[in-house]
């Protein structure tokens, strides 16, 4: 892998191809490059993709398309979030980073592995970066978290997971002392933003797991826009979805992310946040006053 010293673009109408990638789980866009060559080193290369004014990240590949039996080359782009008809839209994509040349593959499954694997590579050099988005949720870009936070905060995409044991009580978590804003705060059960190219499903999954250990169902349950200010260190600036799911596994701690956990009614929780608000986070009495009765039903 190596960043490109500035990143290059490549732009046009996206056109029908011989939708093979959607055959193995990457759809990919075919751009008309109306029969120019680019100046270009073959190979794939991560890409930030502006599709009708939304960001998207994704991989590009240029080059001849060796499991078809082609000679002639192609440009294509897989974009992570995106999975639906484009055709005849404008597409931009600057390409940022040089991943490896291109890869002689014989077999479809080949080919699926090797496009598994570069996306998560991809992934991992885009983890430190939250997604930029509009109040209507529309993706305007990425940018680094600790900078996302600083002053009064750029509105960001987040995920908000409440979990629930067999009694109707809330697992809580008391966030950890390394946490820049709230440490040793008391919130719902997990919290994330979605790095660019993951899902919100996705984050909520992954957060859950890596925080407490655990796997549930999760629905999406409501969605809001807050800004919240934490002394002078920086602020929350986000689009929140709340992601409810039951689970009566034992949480295992992850102590560089959770400081403890307890359980609490929804009752007795207003009540403790009422009489202390100060030891809770701003988002979880937010997030409260979204849910509704039908929303928390055991499975």
């Amino acid at each position: 892998m190596k960043k490109l010293k500035a990143p290059l673009t490549v732009s046009g109408r996206v056109i029908a191809g011989r939708k093979v990638g959607r055959t193995i789980g990457f759809p990919t866009a075919n751009l008309d490059l109306k029969g120019k060559a680019l100046k270009l080193k073959r190979g794939i290369y991560t890409a930030s993709c502006l599709l009708a004014g939304s960001h998207h990240l994704g991989l590009a590949y240029y080059g001849p398309r060796f499991v078809l039996g082609e000679s002639v080359d192609s440009f294509e782009v897989y974009l992570f979030d995106l999975n639906r008809n484009i055709y005849g839209q404008r597409l931009s994509v600057k390409l940022i980073h040089f991943l490896r040349d291109p890869a002689y593959t014989k077999s479809l499954s080949a080919l699926q592995k090797k496009i598994a694997a570069d996306k998560k590579e991809t992934l991992s050099l885009f983890s430190d970066q939250v997604i930029l988005v509009n109040r209507r949720d529309r993706p305007l870009g990425m940018m680094k978290k600790v900078k996302a936070h600083d002053g009064r905060g750029r509105l960001h995409r987040a995920v908000s997971v409440f979990v629930f044991n067999q009694k109707g009580e809330l697992l809580l978590q008391k966030r950890s002392r390394h946490k820049r804003l709230w440490p040793l705060t008391w919130s719902n059960t997990s919290c994330t933003h979605p790095s660019p190219g993951e899902s919100i499903t996705e984050a909520a999954a992954r957060c859950l797991k890596q925080e407490l250990g655990l796997s549930a169902k999760l629905a999406a349950a409501a969605k809001f826009t807050y800004q919240a200010k934490y002394l002078k260190v920086g602020s929350e600036h986000e689009l929140d979805t709340i992601f409810i799911g039951f689970s009566s596994s034992k949480p295992k701690i992850n102590r560089q992310e959770v400081a403890a956990i307890k359980y609490l009614s929804l009752d007795g929780l207003n009540q403790a946040i009422k009489a202390d608000p100060a030891s809770f986070t701003p988002w979880l009495s937010l997030s409260l006053k979204k849910l509704k009765p039908s929303d928390i039903v055991m499975p």
